[in-house]
């Protein structure tokens, strides 16, 4: 869900309605898995990305329908012979995609509204997308039901949907085996955290819905904002994360520096670090170059519940560090783990977009669980 934000600032620009488009079901090599997202606007504003570029044609052209009916549409594409070349494996084997095509607007449906709240307090959820229908009743295709479990329950669906559900569209999901169906559907994404389509029992027939789970987006920390750090930033902000700055000199840890931090935090460590909203998709660079600066934020971080800490330098003065701070008490194996010092990958990386480069996709591949291999190596699907 990288590219929602972005979705959900380019609807509310909007002074009519728009047309979003999902990805809901893929069979076979793919460019964006289900969840993708593009919004169209009457005058082809575009935001998000579904594809590779060989769908977007077709789906404008649809969107007049879409914005006309007020009826959501379900796209079939053949990704076999050419579009496979773009969209699998250009070897001609036959895959095919969905995409749901439904009117937006004017202004954030409730599911968008609610899923952009989530995102930005870093909760945990999954939101189900009805696609297709077998049979006539409810839920239509087009229901969004949004799980929350941290938020508050829909006094309206109280009792009839598990607690923190939000649906649109439709107001006719009572409990049933569609609901509960959904539940354990519901339990297995967020156990698995990657997106499944399945086909649920309803009481006219059956229901295909895409399930995804609602994650926090990649954050990343950076504990110093010298020069070198502005690329860092500002690749981090091209991937779609979440970037927060923190240093100890207020000449250096400014808007104007940093102009799409998301948060700015000026101040000595350990204090300034207190209080940030680390979790395990939450990675930190200390990148200060100030010794006894860099010493202390180690200190504070090496504890914290990070997916991934960096210590930018070379081997000798990260190993005197570590020596430094293991002088009081061994460091406890976990925090070894999660700690990479020096940070960043092997890629004869010499300019700082190129070590920028370099710590980012280490970081991107411990957040993600991968080893950051080469593809060429890696045994079976290149998505799990």
């Amino acid at each position: 869900m990288t590219d929602f934000p972005d979705i959900c600032a380019a609807a509310e620009a909007l002074a009519g309605p728009a047309a979003l488009a999902t990805l809901v079901r893929v069979k076979g090599s793919s460019y964006r898995q289900p969840g993708a997202r593009m919004l169209f606007g009457p005058e082809g504003l575009r935001a998000g990305v579904l594809s590779a570029g060989c769908l977007e044609n077709d789906i404008l052209a649809r969107v007049q329908i879409v914005l006309d009916s007020r009826v959501p549409y379900l796209a079939g594409y053949d990704l076999g012979s050419e579009l496979d070349l773009v969209w699998g494996t250009g070897m001609g084997c036959a895959g095919k995609a969905e995409v749901l095509l439904e009117r937006l607007g004017p202004g954030l449906p409730g599911w968008m509204a609610r899923l952009r709240a989530m995102q930005a307090q870093r909760r945990t959820g999954a939101l189900a997308t009805v696609f297709a229908s077998r049979g006539s009743g409810h839920p239509e295709p087009g229901t969004h039901i949004l799980f929350d479990p941290q938020g508050p329950a829909d006094p309206e669906w109280a009792g009839k949907q598990p607690a923190g559900t939000v649906t649109q569209r439709t107001k006719d999901c009572s409990a049933g085996p569609f609901t509960e169906a959904l539940a354990a559907a519901q339990a297995r994404v967020l156990a698995t955290g990657r997106p499944e389509v399945f086909t649920l029992p309803a009481p006219d027939g059956e229901r295909d819905v895409l399930l995804e789970p609602v994650l926090p987006v990649f954050a990343l920390w950076i504990y110093g904002a010298g020069e070198h750090a502005r690329p860092i930033a500002r690749i981090a902000k091209e991937l779609g994360w979440f970037l927060g700055i923190v240093d100890h000199r207020p000449a250096l840890a400014t808007p104007e520096r940093f102009p799409r931090a998301d948060r700015i935090v000026v101040g000595h460590p350990p204090d300034a670090l207190r209080g940030l909203p680390l979790d395990g998709r939450s990675a930190a660079l200390v990148v200060s170059h100030v010794y006894e600066k860099d010493r202390q934020a180690l200190e504070a971080l090496l504890p914290a519940p990070l997916g991934y800490l960096g210590l930018q330098g070379n081997r000798q003065r990260s190993q005197r560090l570590l020596r430094e701070l293991g002088a009081a008490g061994p460091i406890p194996p976990d925090q070894l783990a999660r700690l990479h010092a020096p940070a960043g990958l092997d890629l004869g990386a010499e300019s700082p977009e190129g070590i920028a480069l370099s710590m980012l996709a280490e970081i991107q591949a411990a957040l993600a669980g991968r080893p950051g291999g080469s593809l060429r190596d890696r045994d079976g699907a290149i998505h799990l």
